[in-house]
């Protein structure tokens, strides 16, 4: 990334502020839940549809989204959906029918996968070689932080000098659509015409593949192997520790909340820009991966083993969110050892993607069962043990498919002549 110029890092700021701000307007809930509700009038029943019509929406247009990077180019992707967003959400801002709702967030699972995720993922990889792809994953997650930092100290300021929640809900969408647009405005401008699939950029002569193609290609799977497992360790690494320190280690809320600000702001800021630095450094990816693997699994252990001992064991929560977040930041980064083609990477994210993500509707509700059960049971640290012995599971798995993945880069080097 040393060799970045002005234009360049223009791209890879839009295509870092396009995906924060899409996955951050639909998602307001999460930061404004009670002035969301009030404002539009909506029960908790009808909150939690308009999550599922986004989560749902999404899942299935991830093999659609790598049908589209294939043929469309990055600009014209990028622009829809900047132009998209900007318009749903001055269409959220100006409607309390609840039909009408649903439609605008089924849509921006459309426009938030379908024609941003693969050609996002193509454009980033098509900005820098091999050796530094890491490092661009991890400083785009970084930096999709920040913008999301920002914008919610925006809309928080916004939020508290309103009226009323109407008034302030409104604002705010309104605000998200002004900076919406204005991202599109740089788009326009600086995104390259002649992007198309990524295969220009990587200085290869553009070939189509098709579904078949993906499916047969040995290191499409190893790569979904390392993002599932990566993926659950961070979804169990991150979602459930703010509860875990209030129920099991006895911190007040506040407390709990400025940990839950330290490992959702702070350590994602980190991890992106200091593990893309470090994985970059490993000649072999998989090693990298299978030594966050281990540690994930070690300090997990260490979290069940030190309840008793609250310091300590809220230093070992950090530490996992730390460690799960470099795998979240950077396992997109591997596509180039496992051997998947520059011009496959549109429609091979895609269906990666879509297999990958499948525990994101498993392991929750799963999880949901087992502290239901053990507060039943008046011992709630046991159902939290399940979560972190399922985290370790899935990090020995995550071990074993960094292993394979070793092995199959020293093949690829020795077949092309490089060891």
């Amino acid at each position: 990334m040393k060799d970045f110029g002005f234009k360049k890092l223009m791209i890879f700021f839009i295509l870092s502020a396009t995906v924060a701000l899409a996955y951050q307007i639909p998602y307001l809930r999460y930061t404004f839940y009670d002035q969301m509700a009030a404002a539009l009038g909506l029960n908790d029943t009808q909150m939690g549809v308009l999550a599922t019509a986004v989560s749902l929406t999404s899942t299935l247009c991830y093999p659609i989204g790598g049908f589209f990077a294939d043929r469309f180019s990055m600009k014209t992707l990028m622009c829809v959906t900047l132009g998209a967003f900007t318009v749903l959400s001055l269409a959220f801002a100006f409607t309390t029918d609840y039909v009408i709702l649903v439609g605008i967030h089924v849509l921006f699972g459309f426009f938030g996968i379908a024609t941003l995720w693969s050609a996002y993922l193509t454009g980033l990889r098509a900005l820098g070689d091999e050796d530094s792809q890491s490092r661009l994953f991890g400083s785009s997650e970084a930096t999709r932080g920040i913008v999301q930092t920002l914008t919610a100290f925006v809309f928080l300021g916004l939020m508290g000098a309103a009226a009323a929640p109407a008034a302030g809900f409104r604002t705010v969408l309104i605000a998200g659509a002004v900076i919406t647009g204005i991202i599109l405005v740089l788009a326009v401008i600086f995104l390259p015409k002649e992007s198309d699939g990524g295969a220009e950029e990587a200085g290869e002569e553009k070939e189509r593949f098709s579904i078949k193609d993906v499916l047969t290609d040995k290191g499409v799977w190893l790569t979904i192997w390392i993002v599932c497992c990566a993926y659950v360790v961070w979804t169990l690494g991150n979602g459930y520790l703010t509860t875990y320190t209030v129920r099991v280690l006895g911190v007040s809320e506040s407390l709990a909340s400025t940990l839950g600000i330290i490992r959702s702001y702070i350590i994602v800021f980190l991890a992106g820009f200091i593990g893309g630095w470090a994985l970059d450094r490993f000649s072999y990816k998989g090693k990298g991966f299978f030594i966050l693997f281990g540690a994930s699994a070690a300090v997990a252990a260490g979290v069940i083993f030190t309840d008793r001992v609250a310091a300590v064991c809220i230093g070992l929560t950090i530490f996992l969110a730390f460690l799960a977040n470099i795998m979240k930041s950077t396992y997109w980064s591997v596509m180039g050892q496992a051997g998947i083609p520059a011009g496959m990477t549109a429609m091979a994210t895609g269906i990666i993607s879509f297999i990958a993500f499948i525990p994101d509707f498993i392991v929750p509700t799963v999880c949901g069962v087992w502290l239901d059960a053990a507060t039943r049971a008046g011992d709630v640290s046991a159902g939290f043990d399940k979560i972190f012995i399922l985290l370790i599971v899935f990090a020995v798995i995550g071990m074993a498919g960094a292993a394979v993945f070793v092995r199959q880069t020293r093949r690829l080097r020795r077949e092309h002549g490089e060891i």
